[in-house]
């Protein structure tokens, strides 16, 4: 490397000019590379500049991408109209290194043109100073012909905020922002290489380290993330800098749910017009004329383009980083903060979107939650007796009666089940928070099918979802583990609109066609493009609707803690729509030799709705979602009930060497497939003494047999309730229905499965092993805060809140305080 290139390449300088831009690159990385000493903030001796100090051999390009869509704007506002327009009405919103203005037809007002911009504002004041004609020529040629010398220079000097660069609507040609700038990436990138330990605890997450040691703005989308996975590289003891040219570039524009009027693809209007190769720095997005139609005319998930912000929702930037000699490097971590920086107030490795909120539900304190006397005198049976008869047939498991017959289920072949190398983004979210704003964002992406394998579907809102994709054009398969009776409006009146509704081959759903005891899995496939997997059901309570994505947008509605990841992979979107697609056909009985013979099944309990006292106080932080577009294919594997599901658990857990998280529903103790998993914990915490070991389950309806059971188990295997197991708040949540394993902060496995013979042997149930540290931590961030909600006392009590057999009435309901609960989020399966 003889210099640093311009960004994107650009070929305006001269050969002397380049070099002196080189000289000027340079000098900023040095710069960086010192630090301030007296701040507790340098020298950052993990950054180096190429130009002194070239890599060594393997070094390896680090792509970091975030969303041009400003984040701050989001969050600030009350719906997707509102944030578009302020994002359109002002560049000084516009803080993602991205910026854009709008042409609109003078007469119609639609959209012609929408013009983006990623280019940093010194790269122009240097061109100026040094051929301040090249720069006239440039606005000519990409904002407006009429530019003249005046217009851009005041007394002799550049003005970057000049006429036809200043607004959303006369042109943009480069960033303008405070902190769209060239120094603040290599300031921000040089920052996040040193490593800060506070209390003895290494910081890791992206809110912690960027509050820590002060490189930018927590709020938006880049500067945590960018500043995350460049920590993330440092912690691997890499030399890290910034790859050569130094810049700001697009990275994907990627249309999902975009129609145009003739059908062709709304990608093919994107153009580059500044930038070479993979580094472009410019883009229009324009129709062209003889099409007969403009931007304007084009909708997104069927409503029109209105503003630019539209389109930056689904344009990503990116800047490049280069780690070289991985694992060589001898610098020590930062004992505290930066000086300047207020350190946080959250200890844990909490992931880049949490918002504490602490709001108190004002009417909703109206059903205490407290562990007092409210049962009175009554024994637990005579308190069991006062519930539903639906929800208490499903508590009372008689463990000792003969399970249902089911048919011999032909499984999968082991191949069927290796791992994948996913490169496509990966978001991970979580109920109450974020999990409808992520669903709802997806479903309306959908342009040509959404496949659903589900245990319970009741949420009106979510059936209004998909009846807007219908009516797009969309086609849906609904596989529902129900008695017909329990949701009559989701088949009969998505059928009516020519969904696919099929029964799940299970005895739950009183299918004589039964392989399964339950078709547990919460599977939904867009487009055979994306798949989520998750733990929460489509109820009111584990897709609780909170518009916001981890932030309030209006009243907040209080839910279930459930967790899901959603995949953008063709590979395994097209594995789980096969996999329900080939259940539906069992179910209709379409096996593949000959047809199955009718059979006597034990019946299902009615899935009945109940009343109960609603949490008195929200989660003390939300969380938003995180979207991960890996610089490296990150290992996935499908992980599926009764095929590999309870061995790869089994190898999951024994692997755990630092810590391990668990969030479930429940842990059956006593029956044998779970005691083989609480073994296989024993046995890591054998090999490794130091093993954290953190489990959190839910409280609700843990009685008689169960447990029992429960605490025998714990003390058996050595659990102690405090330090290794607490129950899920229930002045937070209405209930965990989780179904989480975090192992070392470096693996996860999430989905469907609960701890119980059915649920790891017999059951249809869909999981994901994400092998991604990134993902690991933001569910771990969220578990450790839940861990902390979760107040421990000095022993398990012996009864776990005997008010909750208190059930509010039908008329509680409009007085506030009272969420409506369905017997399907207790029971066993």
């Amino acid at each position: 490397m003889i210099r640093f290139d311009p960004p994107g390449f650009l070929d305006d300088f001269s050969e002397a000019e380049k070099d002196e831009w080189s000289r000027i690159v340079s000098n900023w990385l040095n710069r960086a590379r010192e630090g301030s000493p007296e701040e507790n903030d340098g020298p950052r001796t993990q950054f180096f500049n190429p130009l002194t100090h070239p890599p060594g051999p393997g070094a390896q390009v680090a792509v970091i991408a975030w969303n041009a869509f400003p984040r701050q704007v989001r969050n600030s506002s009350l719906s997707d109209t509102q944030r578009w327009r302020r994002a359109d009405a002002d560049r000084n919103l516009q803080d993602e290194y991205c910026e854009w203005s709008v042409t609109r037809d003078p007469a119609t007002r639609k959209i012609t043109r929408v013009t983006f911009t990623c280019e940093g504002p010194e790269y122009w004041e240097i061109l100026a100073s040094l051929n301040p004609d090249k720069v006239v020529a440039l606005y000519r040629e990409f904002v407006s012909p009429a530019v003249r010398s005046e217009d851009l220079f005041v007394n002799g000097r550049y003005n970057r905020q000049n006429r036809y660069n200043s607004t959303t609507a006369d042109g943009a040609m480069h960033l303008i922002q405070a902190a769209n700038t060239l120094g603040a990436e290599i300031e921000l990138g040089a920052a996040a290489t040193i490593r800060r330990v506070r209390n003895g605890d290494e910081i890791t997450g992206a809110q912690e380290l960027i509050l820590c040691s002060a490189y930018g703005a927590p709020g938006r989308n880049s500067d945590p993330f960018i500043g995350e996975q460049v920590n993330a590289l440092a912690r691997q003891k890499a030399d890290i800098t910034l790859n050569n040219p130094v810049g700001l570039y697009f990275h994907e524009f990627n249309p999902i749910g975009w129609m145009t009027p003739d059908g062709v693809d709304a990608r093919s209007f994107w153009r580059f017009v500044r930038g070479v190769g993979e580094y472009p720095v410019r883009a229009v997005y324009e129709v062209p004329p003889e099409r007969g139609y403009v931007v304007g005319d084009i909708k997104i998930a069927g409503r029109p383009i209105e503003f630019g912000g539209q389109i930056a929702d689904f344009v990503t930037i990116k800047l490049e980083g280069l780690a070289t000699r991985i694992g060589a490097s001898t610098a020590q971590p930062f004992e505290g903060c930066k000086h300047a920086a207020q350190p946080p107030a959250v200890a844990a490795a909490a992931p880049a979107a949490a918002v504490p909120i602490g709001l108190p539900l004002g009417s909703r304190g109206a059903a205490t939650l407290a562990a007092s006397g409210v049962a009175g005198d009554m024994t637990e049976q005579e308190q069991l007796a006062r519930l539903p008869e639906a929800l208490r047939s499903g508590l009372e498991i008689d463990e000792e009666a003969a399970p249902p017959a089911l048919l011999p289920y032909p499984k999968l072949p082991d191949e069927t089940f290796l791992p994948r190398m996913v490169s496509g983004k990966i978001m991970a979210y979580a109920s109450p928070d974020s999990t409808y704003a992520v669903t709802k964002k997806l479903l309306d992406s959908a342009r040509r099918s959404i496949v659903i394998g589900i245990y319970d579907f009741n949420a009106d809102y979510m059936k209004e979802l998909l009846k807007r994709a219908m009516r797009r054009g969309v086609s849906v398969s609904l596989m529902l583990d129900t008695n017909h009776s329990d949701d009559p409006g989701v088949f009969s009146e998505l059928s009516s609109l020519g969904a696919t509704c099929v029964k799940a081959p299970s005895s739950s759903a009183g299918n004589p066609v039964a392989y399964f005891g339950n078709a547990h899995e919460k599977i939904i496939v867009v487009d055979d493009e994306i798949v989520m997997i998750q733990s929460g059901n489509w109820s009111e309570n584990s897709v609780p609707f909170n518009e916001g994505d981890g932030v309030v947008v209006g009243a907040f509605q209080a839910g279930n803690r459930d967790m899901g990841l959603a995949v953008h992979s063709r590979d395994l979107a097209t594995f789980f729509s096969s996999l329900v697609a080939r259940d539906m056909r069992l179910a209709l009985g379409e096996r593949p030799d000959e047809a199955p013979p009718m059979l006597a099944l034990v019946a299902s309990p009615a899935s009945e709705t109940f009343f109960e006292a609603a949490p008195p106080e929200a989660p003390e932080q939300l969380f938003s979602s995180l979207t991960v577009t890996p610089s490296a294919p990150v290992r996935i594997t499908p992980v599926v009930t009764p095929e590999n599901f309870h061995p790869t658990l089994r190898s999951l857990l024994r692997s755990a060497a630092r810590s391990l998280r668990i969030e479930q529903q429940y842990i059956r103790g006593g029956q044998e497939a779970v005691e083989a998993l609480l073994h296989d914990i024993s046995r890591a915490r054998e090999a490794n003494p130091e093993l954290v070991i953190r489990i959190i389950v839910s409280p609700k309806y843990l009685t008689g047999a169960n447990r029992t059971r429960f605490f025998e188990a714990m003390e058996r295997f050595d659990l102690a309730f405090d330090d290794n197991f607490r129950f899920l708040s229930r002045s937070h949540f209405v209930h965990c229905h989780n179904k989480l394993i975090v192992v070392d902060e470096e693996r996860v496995l999430l989905g469907s499965q609960n701890w119980s013979t059915t649920g790891l042997l017999s059951n249809r149930e869909a999981s994901l092993l994400v092998e991604h540290a990134g993902i690991a931590a933001y569910f771990a961030g969220i578990f450790d805060v839940d861990w902390d909600l979760s107040a421990p006392g000095d022993a398990p009590p012996d009864v776990l809140g005997m008010d909750m057999f208190e059930l509010p009435r039908a008329e509680d309901f409009t007085r506030g305080g009272v969420v409506l609960s369905r017997t399907r989020d207790y029971n066993d399966v």
